[in-house]
């Protein structure tokens, strides 16, 4: 429990009352036994006869006023000290302590999509990600637990043969990509606009596209550059082609025409800090960081939002992906696949830089995913939403080690 401010202030004007008196007395007991006052009562009998009454009282004259001045100096501090700690205990009281007991009074805030008034779901989600992604179809599946209308992207045939094995639930629609981006994009636009009749003699409604969540990519190869094959960087590069097509082939128009939110969902982590040895992940999202940074300064003239959402750690699974067995298992199965002379170059150094590089994308027991559920809700129903906001344990802080340390430093932080 927190004091409120005028006690916590005079608890601590009395602490420091207490230890400037006996400041104030230690040197008062200094300054009347000190060789100074013996010099001058010295000085002051050469030029006089010694009459002690005199010096005593010059004694205690000089002993009051070196005490008063001592103290007025010490009062000044002391009420400046006092000013500033009863300046933060009100701000702390008024701006997070009353908040903070207040929000546990109120009952908790249910994150649910609002519905029309006969109860039939109107609010839909696009997200943009692939069904193999296991935190993709975790956001599918929280946003159709919270009413949403969900539709799943599926980008290439691995994605269809997937979602036919292994469906998420019959309630996930799904918007294939496999043919024309235009074509679909502009089937899916029409879907909207087409009159909804939720059962026999209800009114008719049109459904609202609430937003448009581009979802995380988590795994990518690992290795040294030269070692990459012209296969992976293909990969990579055709995970980029798919966001330029998209926005190229009307998305951007039906997200202005629905008024929709905008936010992407990507891993801060790695990419902000360029670890070694993990080129295809740093390329992949700085490059997404800069798309939509630019995309948000061209679309907010039209009171559009765009949002990153930058991943720290995450609590996805109970498996302790930082344990050195797990570590030593990855590194040996990414080291036999390399020919003898990249093993000869490289492989010490890869073995250091991942027990190294794991542990920071794990630290600690990771963020709950609720909270990320949360986060993304909020940002939907945020009228003006940030630029970039942060979630799960590390993401903010290495970015911020990213940007203010110097490259050398971040050099030897990854040593």
């Amino acid at each position: 429990m927190v004091a409120e401010p005028v006690q916590a202030t005079w608890q601590t004007l009395s602490y420091f009352y207490n230890k400037s008196s006996e400041f104030i007395t230690t040197q008062q007991d200094h300054i009347v036994n000190s060789d100074y006052i013996d010099k001058i009562s010295t000085y002051l009998t050469k030029s006089s006869k010694p009459d002690y009454g005199s010096v005593l009282t010059k004694r205690h004259s000089i002993t009051e006023r070196l005490i008063n001045k001592i103290s007025r100096h010490q009062c000044k501090s002391l009420g400046i000290l006092a000013l500033g700690i009863g300046t933060s205990s009100y701000v702390y009281y008024k701006r997070i302590y009353l908040p903070s007991q207040q929000a546990l009074k109120q009952p908790r805030k249910k994150r649910r999509a609002p519905k029309l008034a006969n109860g039939a779901r109107r609010e839909v989600v696009l997200i943009i990600g692939s069904p193999t992604e296991p935190l993709t179809r975790l956001i599918a599946l929280d946003f159709e637990k919270r009413g949403f209308i969900v539709y799943l992207t599926i980008l290439d045939s691995k994605d269809f043969k997937y979602v036919e094995s292994n469906p998420i639930t019959d309630d996930i629609n799904y918007l294939n990509l496999t043919d024309s981006f235009e074509s679909q994009i502009s089937k899916f636009q029409h879907l909207l606009e087409l009159p909804v009749i939720p059962f026999p003699g209800a009114a008719a409604h049109t459904l609202k596209l609430a937003s448009v969540i581009f979802a995380p990519s988590l795994y990518f190869p690992v290795g040294p550059i030269e070692n990459m094959s012209i296969a992976t960087w293909s990969r990579i590069t055709d995970r980029l082609l798919l966001y330029l097509r998209l926005m190229s082939s009307g998305l951007i128009q039906l997200i202005r025409n629905q008024r929709s939110s905008t936010i992407l969902i990507n891993a801060n982590i790695i990419s902000s800090l360029s670890m070694p040895y993990h080129a295809p992940e740093t390329i992949f999202q700085n490059t997404l960081k800069h798309l939509f940074t630019t995309l948000r300064r061209e679309i907010s003239q039209h009171g559009l939002s765009v949002t990153q959402v930058r991943l720290g750690n995450l609590h996805i699974s109970t498996q302790n992906a930082s344990s050195g067995s797990k570590i030593s298992n990855m590194v040996n199965s990414e080291i036999r696949s390399w020919n003898l002379d990249i093993k000869d170059l490289y492989a010490t150094n890869f073995s250091k830089s991942q027990f190294k590089s794991n542990p920071i994308k794990s630290r600690g027991p990771g963020t709950s995913l609720r909270e990320l559920y949360h986060t993304l809700f909020d940002l939907i129903y945020t009228k003006r939403a940030p630029a970039v906001i942060y979630c799960g344990s590390g993401a903010r802080s290495y970015d911020l080690i990213s940007r203010l340390l110097p490259e050398a430093w971040i050099e030897w932080f990854l040593k």
